[in-house]
Formats: structure tokens, sequence, C-alpha cells
């Protein structure tokens, strides 16, 4: 038959999809051949129609042990002979499909990559005419591929044994670097290159930014009420599968959870269930990974971000590939970015962890010995790859688990195994089959410190790799670009990116330059876009606390600072409550113009969608509680009385009581009374005006009583429950004033004239404070006052309520300052 002949016969398919002929073509001529084509494109049929068009067999290389049988069961379905050999099957099932495969009845046998160890496999397949070998998933032989996987070394050493059949490498994410590392490790230093392009024009992508994990399971719920047909939502954790499965079951929606901690049976009836079309959504994690292959997933939602575009572009890829319309789509946090960089500096062990290791499997004694082999190796770049061959051992074999190295050595399971899997690439141990024993066996040999080191240095650099892999993943979900020009050029693909539907960025644009939107007119409406253009005109970047801080004017230091307080917009909602603001933001955020970015303290930025409603200046449909003439009034009165202090004591002035202003102006008693405190100290308010004669007099008798005004706490406890320390300060700070020397008289000597140390505390008060003020880019005076330091420099105060007791100080500054005062204090004691 011709190509065009067999697809039709066997596969009822009308046309070659692109790349298929090409990639055929240069196999059928006995070619090696890389084929890069996107996730559902076909890449498996080329390694069929060039086995079932060659003469002998075909060899598939493959990690899909678990969907195998799907496969083979589709050929044998076609009456190709065809046949899988894995651990699901028993011990004498395995023996009578070596001896057909010896026999030569199998034109197409798939095997995972560790099966090249096996003698028997071995020997068997050494009978056969093999005139193909395909590696499927060839990316995970590259260390700066997404899925790297030792077991895929073997296959070099293993196409040398079997004479160097032509080879097709198949893949659908590869970059560039990864395209080459996978020639270099096969050794196909001639071959042929395919690489049909990545895009997927039926795909959508979008991201959605989610702050908050109520934030993901709201958005989830939204997704699914307009999301048709079936659908894969990834999640990073088995914890994260089972509450968001509940979480829609509780929807009312068909919904099945999967995931590696589940039992054999019950994830492969959840999985067929699936791909027969029963079960129309499944939340997994990527435990449910590559060869799914139904055609008509509608939609992939991302609840939790991967660690790589290649992972995000494979898993995505599920969707769609009947060819029809489907979306992709990421629900991201800046947060999510936590877990990935925590596993990044700790999924792989140390390297006194692998000497640990090493020095554990070298204590273990000898199995008994078992009709086995001798060893063969061969070196390549990634270290001496061990496969096993002939009649009788020369070395002794040791026997363990996994749970046998995380018992004895402290070291997790996962960190094990890759423990092993960096020893055995360094020839320190060599593995022998793993079938019918029920342990890792392996023989253990030296392991040199230069050994040592060199793995080292090779996990620096993984390590390194990854995290450049994360910053692309990163950069994905916060470009304001195309999304589908962002993943095309990672994977080098400088070609067309057309799409009728080409991701949620480039339709916000679109669908603004289409339809021209009604303009702003009601104040809701203006106001959001003034928290639009609010963002553009900071300087720094400022994350929603702050923005809203910006907004209502807040005297607070982090937001009164001179870069934000220039700001036109400062002070803009100041008539609203912070809370209000923040609603505001929030709504902005969820609505899709505004968006998180940055990692451990995320900040605020605009999408396409505000990028253009504030150009258009758009009305953005937005709750916002109505702020009358007066009340916008009132609120400039106050910003023009001088700020938060001085704000209260001209409410005083008008005859409101100190709980009335606490009221009007939305603050605790307690904070207004440390405000008119501090204006009495300053001669500002009169003590009057602000504590009853009848409760000054008994405090004044307590401080003449107790002969002291450093401790607020020594004064309180003498005078009634209904005396709070508010008023005990401000009586405090007049009396202090009171007893102050005539303005005429000499200045009194600074405290350092009593106290040798006094001097040297009082230098590192000022210096302390000046490091402050340049830290918070503000005059240092806003901080402390140098009579405020001489006075805390004579008071010396030991707690934060001494401190907060010392003239010039009070609650606020205590709050904000006192730990890194009292610490100063301490020291100098010292």
């Amino acid at each position: 038959m011709t190509p065009r002949d067999a697809l039709h016969h066997y596969f009822a398919f009308p046309e070659f999809r692109l790349g298929q002929e090409a990639a055929l073509s240069h196999t059928l001529a006995g070619r090696d051949t890389l084929v890069v084509m996107p996730t559902g494109s076909g890449k498996s049929l080329i390694y069929q129609l060039a086995a079932l068009l060659l003469p002998g067999a075909a060899l598939v290389i493959s990690p899909l042990v678990a969907l195998m049988k799907d496969q083979i069961d589709s050929l044998t379905r076609r009456n190709i002979p065809a046949t899988f050999i894995n651990s699901s099957l028993t011990t004498a099932e395995q023996a009578k499909r070596l001896r057909a495969l010896a026999e030569g009845k199998y034109k197409i046998v798939l095997v995972a990559p560790e099966r090249l160890r096996s003698r028997r496999f071995r020997e068997a397949i050494s009978r056969v005419r093999l005139n193909l070998l395909a590696v499927d998933e060839a990316h995970c032989l590259s260390q700066w591929g997404h899925d790297f996987r030792p077991d895929y070394l073997y296959i070099a050493e293993a196409r040398r044994d079997f004479n160097a059949p032509v080879t097709l490498a198949l893949t659908a994410t590869a970059t560039p670097r990864v395209q080459d590392d996978i020639i270099a490790k096969l050794g196909l230093s001639r071959a042929e290159k395919i690489v049909t392009g990545f895009n997927r024009p039926n795909l959508t992508f979008e991201v959605f930014s989610t702050p908050t994990p109520n934030a993901k399971l709201n958005l989830v719920r939204d997704f699914l009420k307009t999301a048709e047909g079936a659908g894969i939502i990834y999640v990073g954790t088995r914890r994260d599968a089972e509450e968001v499965a509940a979480f829609i079951g509780n929807l009312g929606l068909p919904v099945q959870h999967y995931h590696a901690g589940l039992d054999n049976d019950p994830r492969s009836q959840i999985q067929d269930s699936f791909l027969a079309g029963d079960l129309p959504l499944i939340v997994a994690t990527n435990a449910f990974g590559l060869g799914i292959d139904r055609p008509d997933v509608r939609f992939v939602l991302h609840y939790s971000m991967p660690g790589t575009l290649e992972a995000y572009y494979q898993e995505a890829g599920r969707a769609g590939r009947d060819g029809l319309p489907a979306r992709a789509a990421l629900l991201y946090s800046p947060k999510d970015t936590a877990l990935h960089e925590f596993f990044i500096e700790h999924d792989s062990p140390t390297a006194l962890e692998l000497r640990t290791v090493h020095n554990y499997l070298r204590s273990l004694p000898p199995l008994p010995s078992h009709p086995s082999t001798s060893f063969h190796s061969a070196q390549d770049a990634m270290g001496a790859v061990t496969t096993w061959d002939g009649d009788s051992l020369s070395r002794s074999l040791i026997g363990f688990t996994l749970a046998d190295i995380e018992q004895a050595t402290g070291l997790p399971q996962t960190k094990a195994r890759i423990a092993l899997e960096q020893l055995q690439a360094a020839n320190a141990i060599r593995r022998a089959p793993d079938e019918s024993y029920g342990q890792i066996r392996v023989e253990t040999l030296p392991l040199p410190d230069a050994t040592l080191a060199r793995i080292a240095k090779q996990v620096a650099e993984r390590r390194d790799h990854k995290r450049y892999q994360l910053e692309k993943m990163v950069d994905y979900a916060e470009t304001n670009a195309c999304r589908r020009r962002t993943l095309l050029g990672h994977f080098g693909d400088s070609g067309d990116a057309a799409a009728p539907a080409c991701c949620d960025n480039c339709l916000a644009r679109a669908e603004t330059e289409e339809t021209p939107p009604r303009p702003a007119q009601t104040q809701a409406e203006r106001a959001a876009l003034i928290v639009l253009h609010t963002l553009t005109t900071l300087k720094w970047e400022v994350g929603r606390g702050k923005l809203a801080q910006i907004l209502k004017g807040s005297m607070k230091p982090e937001a009164a600072r001179p870069e934000y307080t220039g700001n036109r917009n400062y002070g803009k909602f100041a008539a609203l409550h912070l809370k209000e603001i923040e609603s505001l933001v929030n709504q902005l955020l969820e609505s899709g113009y505004l968006k998180q970015v940055g990692s451990d303290r995320p900040t605020l930025a605009l999408t396409p969608r505000g990028e253009a409603a504030l150009k258009a200046k758009a009305a953005i449909d937005v709750e916002l509680r109505p702020v009358q003439a007066v009340e916008t009034q009132r609120q400039k009165a106050k910003t023009e009385a001088g700020g938060t202090v001085a704000l209260s004591g001209q409410l005083l002035t008008r005859g409101l009581s100190p709980e009335q202003i606490a009221a009007e102006r939305g603050l605790t008693v307690g904070t207004i009374y440390s405000h008119l405190g501090a204006l009495i100290a300053t001669g500002q308010v009169d003590v009057n005006a602000v504590v009853p004669a009848d409760i000054q007099k008994q405090i004044r008798s307590v401080i003449e009583t107790v002969g002291s005004v450093q401790q607020l706490s020594a004064l309180k406890v003498h005078l009634p429950e209904t005396i709070d320390y508010g008023q005990i300060r401000c009586v405090v700070n007049a009396w202090l004033r009171e007893h102050e020397q005539p303005a005429a008289a000499p200045a009194p000597q600074p405290p350092a004239a009593t106290n040798p140390g006094n001097g040297d505390l009082f230098e590192r008060l000022r210096a302390w404070r000046l490091e402050k003020a340049r830290a918070l880019k503000m005059p240092s005076y806003v901080i402390f006052w140098d009579q405020t330091l001489h006075a805390i420099t004579a008071a010396r105060p030991a707690t934060l309520a001494e401190l907060e007791a010392v003239r010039g100080v009070g609650q606020t500054k205590a709050e904000q300052y006192g730990e890194e005062v009292l610490a100063i204090i301490a020291q100098t004691r010292m």
C-alpha cells in the first residue's frame, strides 16, 4: 500500500493532517526524524502507519503505562497485530506475550522505558526484525524539559544494541533547547525535524485574576454556568481535587475527582467513564495526564497554575482535540507561585542526603541469588546508563522499597525516588529489572566526593532552569499581550498566530474597537475610572490596601508619602469609608478591569479590558454608595484642616465631645484621646475642654501621690475603672506642660548631663530616626522631635506602656516605632 492507501484502509481518514505525511515519508526512507506537533494533531498515527508499511516490527517506548491497553485495543479493533508488555500483566501473561513477540506475531509493541532493563524482553526483541523504534513523549529525555525521566536514558544504549533501527521521536511540548537535547540524547546526528508549529487555532486562552481561595471557587461556579460540554479542571493537590469536586457537586453538577491517592479500581473506573463520555466533568491532579484522548473536551480549566508553560500547554491541549472551539482557562493568584518556589528549593536531595541514602544502601545485606543477568553499561552525557544482559550475576544485589529508605533515613519517598535517580545517573548504583520481585533491586558502587559535587552542580543548574520556567509561566499569566503569541514564542514558533477567538486580551481590545462603549456618566462609573487612572499615574506599583488608602487620603505614614500625596487623586474618595473604596477595587478585580501581579506582595495592574475602558472613558458597572455634595465639601474641609490630629482638635473647638468626634470620624475613642493629648502637650488645646474637672482632680491627686508620670499603668491602678487611659494621658500631658521651665529661663541641660550613658543613647536614637526617615522618605521630625528623643533618653522606658507615656510619643507612635525604640534602649543598657 501507499501511505494514503494505508491511511484510508486502516484508519478511514480522508486526508493527512499537517506534518504527518512529511514525517512518514522521512521514516519510510530510513531517516531518523524528530516530530514536534501540537497535542491532538495525530502524532501516534505516524508511527502506527510506519509500522504497518515497513517490514518487521515497531517498538514504541511510551510512559503511558495506564493507557497502553486503550491504545492497543484501538489497534486490535482495526485488525492490526499489536500488544503491550508492562507490569500490569501477570508473570504468565508477560511470558506468553514475550513468546509471541519472539515468534514475530506483532507489528507494534508498546513498552515503558524501564522494560529495556529486562533480560527476558531483550532476548525476545533480539529475535525480531526491528525496523522502527518510536519514542513517544520524547521530551522526557531532556533534563531541560518539564517531565524529565531518567529511565528514558536507557533508550540510546538499547537503540545501539538493536542495530540502530530508524528512529522516530515524537513530542508536543519541546522548546528549541529541548529539541536539540532529544536529538543529542538519542544519538540522532542526522535527524530530520518536522515542527509543524504549536498553534491550536480552535483554542481560546483565558486568564482570570483570583486573589483569594473564595474568589477561585466563585469563579469556578460562574465559569461552569456558561461552559458547555465536557471539561477537565486541573488542581495542584489531592486535597484541592476532593474539595473542588465537592464544591461542584453541591452545585448539582455530575463530577468526580481523580488523583494518585485513589485505589487502582476507582481510578480506572473514573478514567474509563470520562473517556467513554459517561462522565462530563472531572477534577484532577496531573496524575490524570498523558494520553487522555477524549476528542470532545470543550474546556480545560486550571484551578492551580502549573510550574511550566510546557506542562500548561500540554494539559490545556486536551481540550478541543476534535478541532471544534474549546476554552483553555487559568485561574491565577500571584500567591500560587509559593508552592512551586518551595518545591524548586526542596525537591532535590542535598549532597548530605545523597550520601546518607547511599550509605544506607551499602549497609543492606545481599539478596539470595536469583537466576538473572550480568551488567552491561554505556556512557552518555548524563552519566552511566546500565542495562542487563547475559545469564548470570557478576555482583551482589540488594533489595529495598522506598518506604524502607524513608524509615531508615527520614527522607520522604518522593525525595528518595529522586535520590535513586541521581545515584543511578551518576553510576553510583546499578539497577536490576524490578519485575516479579516486589522490590527495587540494585548493586551499589562507590560514590566519590567528585561525583557528589557533579550531582550538586547538575541540581543547581536544573533548579535555576526551573525558576526560569516558573518565571515564564508567571509572565504568561500576567501579560497584557496576546497570550497565544506568548505561548508560541516560548516554543520558538514564529509562525502564524491567527485564531477566530484568540485570547481574553485580544478579545477585550477587539470588543472596545468594534463596539464603542457608553461613556461614564454616574458617580459610580466615574469613580471606577478614577481608580484605574490612579494606578497609571503612580510612580510605583501598589496593592489593594494602599491604593484604597491613597484614594481615601489616609494620613498613615505608608500612604502619606510625598509621592502619593502629590498624586492628583490623593484623597479623591475622602467622603467614602475605606471599606467602600476596597469594595470598589475588588469589584474591578472581579470584573476583569484590574488584576494582581507579583508574588510575595501582590500589586495591582490594569488588564487590557481596563486599559481600553480608561482610554475610552467607558462606563463600568460597579456598586457604590452615592455621596452627597455636602458630604464631599465637608471632607474637603477636613483635609484642609491640616491632618488627622489637627482635625480632631478643630472638631473639639466646634463643641463636639471626644466620643462624638470618634463617631464622626469613624475612629476609636482611644485614638481621639491620643490626638487631643498630643495637642494638649503642645498647648494647642486646653485640657479643661477635654477632661471634666472632677476627673482631672482625681488624676492629679494620684500623680501627686505616686510622684511620677512615666508609667500610665502606675496611675491607672489607683483610679476608678470609669477613668480610661485616654483621659489619664491628656491630664498627664497637661501636668507635664504646666511643670516646664518658663520660656525666659535658661534652658535646662539635656538629660545626658546626669547620666553618662544618656548621650550615647540619644545619638543612637537620632541615627535610627535618620535611617527610618530615609526608608520612609519623610522628614526626621515627622517620626520624633529632638525634644521627644531627649525625653525618651531620660525616661529609658522598658515597656510599650512606659514609652507611650513619654511626652511626645503617644499611642500611635508607640505602636508604629515602639519595638524598635525599646530594642535600642535595651542594647544601650548592655
